[in-house]
């Protein structure tokens, strides 16, 4: 679970870097989120394959749910990270 909060909050730094954020807006806080939330979506779906192809584990729908919240929890902790410690500093 950290792995996804942390990958979470790093893919959302990333994307706060791609797209050169200088000010707060819904559209910036939205374009993240939804970033983060695809990629996360497309790495589940990676690690679905590979659990029914090379590890044989049954499909949890508990472990997908749980990894996209985390997934999504940090990248909104980026975003709050980022405007309270580096922008508004």
């Amino acid at each position: 679970m950290p792995m996804h909060f942390l990958g979470g909050f790093w893919l959302g730094l990333a994307l706060i870097w791609l797209f050169s954020v200088k000010e707060l807006s819904f559209k910036i806080i939205f374009k993240i989120i939804l970033g983060v939330f695809f990629i996360g979506i497309l790495w589940e779906l990676f690690e679905i394959s590979i659990d029914k192809t090379i590890t044989q584990n049954p499909f949890n729908i508990l472990d997908t749910i749980s990894d996209m919240c985390f997934d999504l929890a940090g990248g909104a902790f980026s975003i709050i990270y980022f405007f309270k410690r580096i922008v508004y500093n």
